[in-house]
């Protein structure tokens, strides 16, 4: 069984992959990465909401063209990277070609990696980066070379440039020297450079929240706590989500031996749990306050993935089964998942209109036809409720409509930094928003702009489904 797992197969699987993703790339943007592309036509030191190495990762691939796939370019080119160091890593570890086509096979199919990994969000960069300074650590950890520590530092500070949960690594780093008995490596100068190199990396970060009033930095921790109370059906929600992101069939059992490993006097199983059970945990103690997103410990899987392949290739004819049957339904379910995210192939209308309605892929959906509307209506600048749709707007009309957003002050996002120039025309423009259910506008914009009472509107409609409305009105000042 584990014949199939070989170098040539792994090649042809990461091609197969590279060529899905470019297939299905054309795919409408998410309103998130029309917000990211929108930071790359503004670059700055960081944004309110997140780092900035996705806006600059955008702007890298889109310096001749602005397309869907131009937009995701440098998700495949990740995917790419991440599977040659991944391959690496393993060699390194075990020598074992099965082991380590298995891993890149295994972490690939995950669907958040296989087909939604394509989108570009923040988590793309981190991956990359985190990616990297884990495997620097194996080849600190292999050659006791101690200035590996300079790259270690180089990739961390990348990692934080590019997402602020990507100070997860210093705690599984730390468990690792504790549980591996390293702790002489706190004597090491060139530890220290490491940090200094990490600390000039993430700079820019800082020197922004400096200049604005440490803004993100303080959202960012609102963000990850609340008042709500102890909710300990976010724990099981979350644990199951992570389950349906890595492999249903093997999440639990690889949590299982990876704990174990953990607490293992074998330093390569010390290495590659210290590197993923923390964060996977870690986020479980989180989840008592407040769900974390399912995307949020995805560079834990890097090294989990190498446990599941030397448990399950090592394993019994039985365990080597188990593996195939879960990659075989892994790859069907992400493909399926990307054919409908871009055809619709699934008639959830069939089993009922809300489950038609509530399809996460809706969200790809509708937003370039609304932007067109918004062009043959003639309207020079529009203002929504949400940062996602005036984004969304933005680069559907490629930045010819000039896109704001004004919630009441509500809450902040990278468009109050931004501002709304006072020396702009304000006399032709629309309000688009989200029906309520009171039939009230979502904000007060009476107050900064005169609202025509005449209602416009555009819906999008899949699975033969009004899965979205918005009303349109014409404001000026």
């Amino acid at each position: 069984m584990t014949k199939i797992f070989n170098l040539k197969n792994t090649i042809i699987f990461v091609l197969f992959s590279i060529v899905w993703k470019i297939l299905i790339s054309s795919l409408p943007l998410h309103s998130d990465e029309a917000y990211y592309w929108l930071w790359s036509t503004k670059l700055d030191l960081s944004y309110y909401d997140h780092s900035p190495m996705v806006a600059y990762f955008i702007k890298l691939t889109t310096l001749f063209g602005n397309s869907e796939i131009a937009v995701r370019f440098s998700s495949i080119i990740v995917t790419l990277i991440v599977s040659i160091l991944l391959w690496k890593l393993v060699m390194k570890l075990f020598n074992n070609e099965a082991m380590a086509s298995a891993s890149i096979v295994i972490l690939h199919c995950m669907p958040i990696l296989f087909t939604a990994s394509i989108i570009i969000t923040p988590d793309t960069p981190v991956f990359l980066f985190l990616s990297l300074s884990t495997y620097y650590v194996w080849k600190l950890i292999d050659s006791k070379n101690h200035n590996y520590w300079y790259l270690i530092g180089l990739f961390f500070g990348l990692s934080m440039l590019s997402k602020y949960t990507a100070c997860l690594f210093i705690m599984s780093l730390f468990i690792y020297i504790v549980s591996d008995k390293k702790i002489f490596w706190f004597k090491s100068y060139q530890l220290y450079i490491g940090l200094i190199i990490s600390v000039i990396c993430s700079f820019p970060v800082v020197y922004w929240n400096y200049l604005h009033d440490w803004a993100s930095f303080s959202y960012q921790v609102g963000h990850a706590l609340n008042n709500n109370g102890i909710r300990f059906n976010y724990v099981f929600e979350y644990l199951g989500t992570q389950a349906g992101i890595f492999n249903i069939i093997l999440f639990f059992p690889v949590l299982y031996i990876s704990i174990k490993y953990l607490f293992s006097k074998d330093t390569k199983n010390i290495f590659l749990a210290a590197f993923s059970v923390p964060v996977i945990l870690f986020y479980v103690f989180t989840a008592l306050k407040r769900l974390p997103g399912g995307n949020w410990p995805i560079p834990a899987y890097f090294t989990f993935s190498i446990i599941a392949a030397k448990y399950f290739i090592e394993g019994s004819k039985i365990k080597q089964s188990l593996v195939i049957g879960a990659i075989i339904f892994n790859l069907i379910a992400s493909i399926i998942l990307g054919l409908h995210a871009k055809w619709t192939i699934l008639p959830l209308d069939k089993i009922s209109n809300h489950t038609a309605i509530a399809d996460a892929t809706n969200y790809f959906h509708g937003y370039k036809e609304l932007a067109e509307k918004i062009l043959h209506d003639g309207y020079h600048f529009v203002v929504t409720p949400e940062h996602q749709l005036s984004a969304s707007i933005a680069y559907y009309t490629k930045n010819k409509v000039k896109a704001f957003r004004y919630s009441d002050g509500r809450k902040i996002t990278q468009f109050e930094i931004w501002g709304m120039p006072k020396d702009f025309d304000y006399s032709n423009g629309a309000f688009v928003y989200e029906p309520t259910e009171d039939g009230t506008v979502p904000c007060k914009i009476y107050d900064i702009f005169k609202l025509d009472p005449a209602v416009d509107n555009k819906k999008t409609i899949r699975n033969n489904n009004v899965v979205r409305q918005y009303n349109i009105q014409k404001i000026s000042k």
